[in-house]
């Protein structure tokens, strides 16, 4: 758990299956700092299988007044809206309607 909370961090979520398919199985839920500390006070015994969750989409937020000034920009070097809207969205991950309207507005 430790190398895990290296590698992943400590708010990575987790479930720890034990003894999958037979009379004590049992699942634990929580985060891989929160695993660390149940199992320093509760030996763990049997078969575990560790299932692990994704990490979070690093996608930063993005304001309309940022995309206004990257849409003009475009704008001024004589591309259309539908391009630069299209250029865009390629660019931050959004929806290319979304910027289409933010353009609209230009």
């Amino acid at each position: 758990m430790e190398d895990l909370a290296k590698v992943l961090g400590k708010q990575r979520k987790i479930v720890l299956a034990r003894e999958l398919t037979k009379l004590y199985e049992e699942f634990w839920r929580g985060t891989v700092g929160q695993a660390i500390i149940h199992y320093q006070t509760n030996q763990p015994r049997g078969e575990f299988t560790l299932i692990i969750a994704g990490a979070e989409p690093d996608t930063p937020v993005i304001s309309e007044d940022t995309i206004k000034v990257e849409l003009q920009k475009l704008l001024e070097q004589g591309i259309s809206r539908s391009q630069a809207s299209r250029q865009l969205a390629h660019q931050t991950n959004l929806s290319r309607r979304q910027i289409y309207q933010i353009a609209l507005k230009i």
